[in-house]
């Protein structure tokens, strides 16, 4: 699986993660629901970063079954900005600017991990032609 748009997308989208984790993580949100302290947020980006860097690296080594784990990775980390899409208008009392910004970055890291999704099946859809063409040839 070494395609390099499949694993830039993956790094957009954990750095996406890590910056509305950030940013969710400060006063600005004003939402009881959301009071995490600096300690939380680098525990949760701890693990982010862990999850997000193992199929990455598997990626670049090549294991072909690598995408399966980060799809499963990028799945998960596609709750986050419903979250926060869902916790900013029905929690915050943030002004409407800030409401539309963080909902705006929220909507725009789920259509990025969206575009992965895309690249990654394109690239399924390839190797799997390749494979087929190598059995159906070994058969002639």
């Amino acid at each position: 699986m070494k395609d390099r748009n499949v694993i830039a997308w993956a790094i957009i989208s954990m750095v996406g993660f890590i910056a509305l984790n950030f940013l969710m993580s400060r006063p600005f949100v004003d939402s009881p629901n959301v009071q995490m302290t600096m300690a939380e947020f680098w525990h949760t980006t701890l693990i982010a970063f862990v999850l997000y860097a193992v199929p990455i690296v598997l990626a670049a080594l090549n294991w072909k079954p690598s995408f399966y784990f980060m799809g499963l990775v990028i799945a998960l980390y596609t709750l986050s900005p419903v979250s926060v899409i869902i916790n900013m208008w029905m929690d915050s009392g943030a002004s409407i600017m800030i409401k539309m910004l963080m909902s705006a970055f929220g909507l725009a890291l789920i259509v990025a991990n969206g575009y992965w999704l895309v690249l990654a099946l394109r690239l399924r859809l390839r190797q799997q032609k390749i494979a087929d063409a190598k059995r159906f040839a070994a058969k002639k």
